[in-house]
């Protein structure tokens, strides 16, 4: 293999490579204007400090400043952590002599932090009076610079951090990138000049027109090791896949994943790391070191990254049940963030404005606010079915304003019910094509909570992403995780097109929902509760997550409307659902032999009589539960499971209490058990059987 480089004449190598370096130079317009103004007021010394994470363009920037100074005669002194022996004396060695009016340049600090108390108080005073240093390093100045008044007017910290949108263009374009991989470039490698630089320079030399490129692992491995480098140990390396993975990562985070005795230690670690910012929920890294630890570790052992993930799931979703006031959206906040890691990334949500909206309950003060809004919502007819629920249940609205000035931008109404009666129906034309689509068979088990968000209005009348929007979604998602005994719920909107693919990823089937009363065609995304539980819900949602939208978790998706009871002869299939149903049922009836002998499952039994094969199917359910134990994952819910229907008889919140096991937790492990013991039962009776028939 050859390389040429082409130099054209009476210019050197390292005159051609000085302009290769100023043509992709983007950005920094601020700091290089500064340093200039700091070279042009001679008679008075400068320190420049200089400060970001690893790749964000530091070395670059000395470069520029070394060129500019050389270009108003001053002379340049070059010192460079990484090949500089730690110790004053090696540092003062590689300095050298400083004349007068110098330029002394200090990069990569990070590699010789321990002398930044020695360069304040010992090798800088010494310095000629009219000197311009400037120190570059991954850790911003200590607070002793702040604490000595001396420093007020002589130091300048200047901070670097991403490149504006068209500086990250111009970066790109000026590697070699064709515009039509500008997108699929800057969303993998944001807006962070090594990012880019490293991607651009594999883009423009293996592909010219790939519409699908997508970074590989060498690529992905090349950015950690520029921007990440070596961790103390696998264990804090764990922990920045953590921190990666979670929206925001808190103490109690990383004290749920590590234990007790790790998680101080490793918050203050990762607190300390040059690319991990600070913000209201905890710690998170920059952008581009996110999604490079997150896609290295799905990459190199997706076991480890799915094991990780449910950690991180199971922690969210403890901190929904149990928050209480505004931490309750905190914590649906950063669930919900957990979709990011699946097909849609930020699609369905803004992921902005984080503070900027506020929501509050509707009084009798709001009520022509909410009406005037569903009015311009509809642009014409009526808003009869809106004053009907205002008067029915207040209580289910949600106004949310603007945080600057109190504006009121949309309105959510999140129905709570039992049944829809036949006066819902004649007020509102969506309760009418529900009741419709089930044939009127609308009543709920005894204790089932059904939840319907009926109206999400913003100011515009768009149904698109927002923080108005955001904070609706999460009101909601909240409300299935904190709801016990919910067995539906629907979400109407209009703009099917656009919500359809995320609510099919969520697991909810489409049904009519009518049209407005100024002739929009209305969708409701339904979900039926019972045929696929909230334990079991999360657990698919995971899958999908993980695995594609067609990822499945071994059961039938939900019917699309609230439960009717039939009584219908004749062949009955056992799929998912129904096999998931009638394993509940032979839990609940553990102790009464003639409803378990009564059980669809008991034809699975082989030979017997009706008693023998009653027997031999729990005792098949005791092995499939006792199977559990032997698994770190299960082995919750072989405990839930045994304490429930095998313990001595109890309430719920007893056994939890018994346990020791938040209420909420209790749940989840109860109902992951049930779909656990679900499929292993259906392994011990049916062998590689999906749906089976079972004859009347």
């Amino acid at each position: 293999m050859s390389f040429l480089v082409n130099i054209t004449d009476g210019q050197s190598l390292e005159g051609h490579l000085t302009k290769s370096r100023q043509k992709v130079f983007v950005g920094r317009q601020e700091e290089l204007s500064f340093f200039r103004r700091t070279l042009l007021e001679r008679g008075r010394a400068s320190v420049l400090y200089v400060h970001g994470p690893g790749g964000v363009g530091k070395s670059t920037l000395l470069g520029r400043f070394a060129e500019e100074a050389t270009r108003l005669g001053r002379h340049v002194i070059d010192v460079d952590g990484r090949w500089t022996e730690p110790s004053p004396a090696s540092f003062e060695a590689a300095v050298g002599a400083v004349p007068d009016g110098a330029v002394l340049l200090i990069d990569t600090f990070e590699r010789c932090q321990g002398l930044e108390g020695w360069l304040r108080e010992r090798f800088l005073p010494m310095l000629p009076h009219d000197i311009t240093v400037v120190v570059a390093g991954r850790e911003s100045p200590s607070s002793e610079w702040y604490l000595d008044s001396a420093w007020d007017e002589t130091l300048h910290v200047l901070p670097l951090g991403d490149l504006s949108r068209e500086d990250a263009l111009r970066l790109i374009g000026a590697r070699g990138v064709p515009p039509a991989l500008y997108d699929a470039v800057t969303s993998f490698a944001g807006r962070y000049p090594l990012a880019l630089s490293l991607t651009a320079a594999v883009v423009s030399r293996s592909t010219s027109s790939a519409m699908d490129w997508q970074p590989t692992p060498n690529v992905v491995e090349m950015l950690l090791r520029h921007l990440v480098g070596d961790t103390p140990s696998p264990v804090h390396r764990h922990a920045l896949e953590v921190c990666a993975h979670a929206m925001t990562t808190s103490e109690a985070l990383l004290r749920s994943v590590f234990g007790d005795d790790r998680a101080v230690e490793l918050f203050e670690w990762l607190r300390n790391l040059p690319f991990i910012e600070a913000g209201v929920g905890g710690l998170y890294p920059h952008d581009v070191v996110r999604e490079a630890l997150d896609a290295d570790l799905r990459w190199r052992d997706f076991a480890g990254y799915r094991k990780m993930h449910a950690e991180v799931r199971d922690y969210a979703i403890e901190q929904i049940r149990t928050a209480s006031g505004p931490a309750v959206l905190m914590a649906a906040r950063a669930a919900n963030y957990l979709l990011h890691h699946g097909p849609f990334k930020m699609a369905y949500h803004s992921w902005r404005g984080n503070g900027e909206v506020y929501g509050t309950p509707c009084g009798a003060q709001d009520r022509e606010t909410v009406l005037r809004m569903a009015e311009r919502g509809r642009r014409a007819g009526s808003v009869e079915d809106v004053e009907y629920w205002l008067d029915r249940q207040p209580e289910a609205f949600t106004l949310y304003r603007s945080s600057v000035d109190n504006t009121p931008l949309g309105f959510l109404a999140h129905l709570r019910c039992d049944v829809f009666t036949a006066d819902d129906a004649a007020a509102d034309p969506v309760i009418a094509a529900l009741m419709r689509h089930s044939d009127g068979g609308t009543a709920l088990p005894d204790g089932g909570v059904m939840r319907l968000a009926r109206y999400l209005v913003q100011v515009g009348g768009e149904e698109r992403p927002s923080p108005t929007m955001d904070l609706m979604r999460l009101t909601i998602l909240a409300d299935w995780l904190r709801t016990d005994g919910m067995v539906w719920s629907g979400r109407v909107l209009e703009n099917r097109g656009f919500w359809e693919r995320e609510m099919a990823f969520l697991g909810h089937q489409s049904v009519d929902g009518g049209r407005t009363p100024d002739g929009r065609p209305q969708t409701v995304f339904v979900m039926d509760w019972k045929a696929l539980p909230v334990g079991l819900w999360l657990e698919t949602l995971s899958q999908r997550v993980l695995f594609g939208p067609a990822a499945e978790a071994n059961t039938a998706a939900p019917t699309p409307a609230p439960p009717a009871r039939t009584d219908r002869g004749g062949p009955e299939e056992l799929d998912g659902e129904r096999w998931n149903q009638a394993v509940r049922a032979l839990f609940r009836a553990w102790s009464h032999k003639d409803v378990v002998a009564a059980s669809p499952l008991v034809r699975f039994v082989p030979a017997g009589t009706p008693e023998e094969r009653a027997l031999t199917l729990q005792r098949k359910l005791r092995e499939a539960v006792e199977s559990m134990r032997g698994d770190l994952t299960t082995i919750k819910y072989h405990q839930a499971l045994t304490a429930t229907y095998f313990g001595r008889g109890t309430t719920q919140r007893g056994v939890a209490a018994r346990l020791g096991t938040p209420f909420s937790t209790y749940r989840r492990h109860l109902d992951n058990g049930i779909a656990e013991a679900a499929a292993r039962l259906r392994d011990l009776l049916v062998p590689g059987g999906d749906t089976v028939t079972v004859s009347h």
